[in-house]
């Protein structure tokens, strides 16, 4: 049987989250990455990559990047938008990807965390990270703010979209956030689940410090806003391995 995730990064996220683009991309890290030390020609790392809206923004700042996801529907679309700029793209489990000691800058963004029932697992994201980087190298980690998802979360929705009819609703455990999309299509109905492990800021902290970074910043919006634990969409971190 499929991981949720293997189910759900396929056409139909393609179709339903297609406002997720350039603009938007830049939108998100504009001001982020103004507290990162980029310059042209630095190696970069994307990991969980998905379509390479931020690869690419990343590519056009002059960096060479290589960007990580498991989907093949996500990998080919990246693919297909990406041309004239250094990316290169590379299937893998973030588990299990090989990486050496080559990049300048890695980055973990959009909520790429949390997949994994198991914490050790969930980890692996952070080891990789250090993995690839040189010493001295940057790490930016971007993921949700579990307080801020409790006081907003929308219970469901509806919307109408390319000619798909779209249904999420949404719960919430102590541990965990879930999603089920229900996407009715002519006399085709098809069903998605989305599940994310849901981690305080000490504990991420603290797997943030086992895998050899120091915490220098953390945001709690793309606008490098201040983080405040229950007002906050986001837990951005900007890192330097040690």
């Amino acid at each position: 049987m499929k991981a949720w995730f293997e189910e759900h990064f396929q056409e139909d996220y393609l179709r339903i989250y297609d406002h997720r683009d350039e603009e938007k991309a830049a939108s998100e890290l504009s001001q982020i990455m103004s507290y990162l030390p980029l310059e042209a020609g630095m190696k970069a790392i994307d990991l969980c990559c998905g379509n390479g809206r931020h690869a690419r923004w990343l590519a056009r700042k002059g960096l060479h990047v290589t960007g990580v996801d498991l989907s093949p529907a996500l990998l080919k679309k990246a693919i297909d938008l990406t041309s004239n700029l250094p990316v290169q793209y590379q299937r893998s489990d973030i588990r299990d990807v090989p990486l050496l000691s080559e990049y300048d800058v890695a980055f973990n963004l959009f909520t790429s965390f949390g997949y994994f029932t198991d914490d050790a697992e969930n980890e692996l994201v952070f080891t990789r990270a250090t993995e690839a980087l040189r010493s001295g190298g940057w790490f930016c980690f971007d993921y949700l703010n579990p307080s801020y998802v409790r006081n907003h979360l929308v219970p469901e929705d509806e919307s109408v979209k390319d000619g798909l009819h779209i249904t999420q609703k949404r719960e919430m455990s102590p541990d965990f956030v879930y999603k089920k999309i229900t996407i009715q299509e002519n006399d085709m109905k098809r069903e998605y689940q989305e599940r994310v492990k849901l981690y305080e800021q000490p504990q991420l902290m603290e797997m943030l410090k086992r895998n050899q970074f120091d915490v220098l910043h953390v945001f709690g919006d793309y606008d490098a806003s201040r983080y405040e634990k229950e007002e906050s969409p986001r837990q951005i971190f900007i890192c330097q391995k040690k």
